[in-house]
């Protein structure tokens, strides 16, 4: 059986490790466009862990359809694996070492795409009532990375 509270504490903590990335990088930014992108980011990311928290309260064990056994929490696993923010490094470290605000935006654009790609698996891990909330939440980090993505062109 698949534990759904353990991969919503790992959303949570993408969401908290990306928070503090923002955060640190509303300091370091020269440009007070990019320091209001960042400040943005981090509060709406810190909104992002209270609804990662509602959902972990509500979130039954899941028995998801497999070609194998424990094919969903090895793919799952994997994506953990491979996030933007190994659990060694912390986000304020990795906000020092940014040489520039573009280096800091790419980086914060790979930090979307791992986001969108491991919370579109959450989806099958909630009831069907909760699915808009985890859709809303996946519509919000495509709007983060599109918002990046305009910011660097903007560069």
């Amino acid at each position: 059986m698949f534990r759904a509270s353990e991969v919503f504490e790992f959303a949570r903590a993408i969401e908290q490790n990306g928070r503090d990335f923002y955060q640190a990088m509303v300091a370091r930014a020269r440009t007070p466009e990019i320091r209001q992108l960042f400040a943005r980011l981090a509060q709406e990311e810190e909104q992002h862990i209270l609804d990662f928290s509602r959902l972990a309260a509500r979130a039954a064990p899941y028995d998801p359809p497999e070609s194998y056994p424990g094919e969903y929490a090895a793919y799952m696993q994997a994506l953990i694996d491979n996030n933007v923010f190994p659990r060694e490094l912390d986000p304020g470290d990795l906000a020092r070492e940014m040489g520039n605000e573009k280096d800091a935006i790419k980086f914060a654009m790979g930090f979307e795409k791992d986001s969108l790609l491991f919370f579109s698996g959450l989806k099958n891990l909630v009831a069907e009532s909760e699915a808009a909330l985890v859709d809303e939440l996946l519509r919000q980090e495509r709007r983060h990375l599109c918002e990046l993505h305009s910011a660097l062109q903007g560069m």
